[in-house]
């Protein structure tokens, strides 16, 4: 029991009559379909875990700065503070990376996850983020339809659970049409195609294993002569030499037949069992429940250059968008508060929509209305060093000059004329 309370940081027993069953649960459905878990329909489908590992990765490679709200309405990033030093380093098995791709995979497949925040004298914040399986949760104490006291946990191969308090628990979670409090998986919506890939995957591993290990014959029609003797082991031994795993010198070639032979193919034929359109189905549905782009998880059939590019600027938009506005929420609103009142944290998504060097340069150029970087700048971008002079300078064209406001004018007056009564 200390064991288990000491690596969370902190716990407590669970409190009299919050027994497993004994007060209201709060927890996930995590069954799967046909007895499988969650867990082992991520590891055993490739589209599910294509679709879970892509968001995961996207929005993890994003990175979470720190910012202090400026009172201009302006926020001002800051790397220093135990909010920006909990971010860097959450616990001391995790990177900030790490933790976020845990997070999203975690919520693509069960809609609910859980942080476990708690003060740590240990590190350079004073606090700890532990990530809590979700099905770790195995009961919780209610107060009421709104709001959950504790919740119970339990570790594998763990006898005894200790109970965490809500204040402690930072919890994500979508929506769930009968509780507000968690979430519901979208693996569920997922049975019918799951279970179906499921089928044909056994399927097809029946006609391997039970299924015949030719793909050709050569047939002999009835009237040809008898075949007996040395002509017939001859044959035999040359086709095998040429046409079998024992190659010879002539594998490859085209076998000679006698006698009114035929060469009869036989073999697995993807198109006429629709396995190729069977498998684009599965991955396109489970891309569309997730909220994403087929063409972005590789079904490339009307796939160009600028339909993939504009894509990948929705990705951060339509698809992430509302997954990274509800994580910021949850930090802002329940973890920030308590770790520094005065910042906040936001996912550096401007750097992902940012067009390419050539387009963000002319822009700035438009808007500018002049060159916005000297030669030595230039030179720096290719670790060229720096001449000094007028190379630090910035260059501007000799018919352009910065205009004066209206009120500005020389003479410190407004640049109008006196109207006589």
């Amino acid at each position: 029991m200390m064991g288990l309370a000491s690596w969370l940081g902190f716990g407590s027993k669970a409190p009299a009559g919050s027994s497993a069953g004994s007060v209201p649960a709060v927890v996930v459905n995590l069954s799967g379909m046909r007895g499988q878990t969650v867990e082992k329909l991520w590891r055993d489908q490739p589209n599910l875990r294509t679709v879970t590992n892509f968001l995961a990765r996207n929005v993890a490679q994003l990175g979470l700065h720190v910012f202090e709200p400026g009172v201009d309405g302006n926020n001002a990033r800051t790397k220093e503070g135990p909010l920006a030093d909990l971010i860097r380093t959450p616990n001391p098995d995790q990177t900030t990376y790490e933790l976020i791709f845990d997070l999203v995979a975690t919520l693509a497949l069960y809609d609910i996850a859980y942080w476990f925040v708690a003060p740590d004298d240990k590190s350079t914040s004073g606090w700890i983020i532990r990530p809590i399986r979700p099905t770790w949760i195995t009961d919780t104490k209610t107060d009421g339809a709104f709001a959950i006291l504790h919740y119970e946990v339990s570790l594998p191969e763990v006898t005894e659970s200790i109970v965490i308090k809500s204040e402690d628990m930072l919890v994500f979670h979508g929506w769930n049409p009968e509780d507000t409090r968690i979430g519901s998986s979208p693996v569920s919506a997922l049975k019918s195609i799951l279970s179906e890939q499921i089928s044909a995957q056994r399927y097809r591993q029946q006609r391997w294993d039970n299924g015949g290990r030719i793909d050709a014959y050569i047939t002999r029609p009835a009237d040809a002569p008898d075949w007996q003797g040395p002509a017939k082991e001859k044959w035999v031994k040359q086709y095998k030499e040429s046409y079998t795993g024992n190659t010879g010198i002539n594998a490859g070639g085209t076998p000679l037949l006698e006698d009114g032979m035929e060469f009869k193919k036989l073999g697995f034929s993807s198109k006429e069992d629709e396995y190729i359109d069977s498998a684009k189905l599965a991955l396109t549905t489970v891309a569309s429940v997730y909220h994403v782009n087929p063409v972005m998880v590789g079904i490339l059939d009307n796939a160009n250059y600028s339909n993939v590019k504009e894509f990948s600027r929705m990705l951060y938009s339509d698809t992430l968008g509302p997954t990274l506005r509800m994580i910021q929420d949850r930090i802002n609103t329940f973890l920030a508060p308590r770790i520094a009142p005065d910042q906040i944290v936001e996912f550096n998504v401007k750097e992902k929509m940012r067009g390419s060097f050539e387009e963000e340069a002319s822009s700035l150029q438009t808007a500018v209305g002049s060159p916005w970087m000297t030669a030595d700048e230039a030179r720096a971008t290719q670790n060229m060093p720096a001449l000094g002079g007028n190379a630090a300078l910035l260059v501007a064209n000799l018919n352009q000059t910065p205009t004066a406001s209206a009120t500005e004018q020389p003479g410190g007056a407004p640049d109008t004329e006196e109207v006589q009564p």
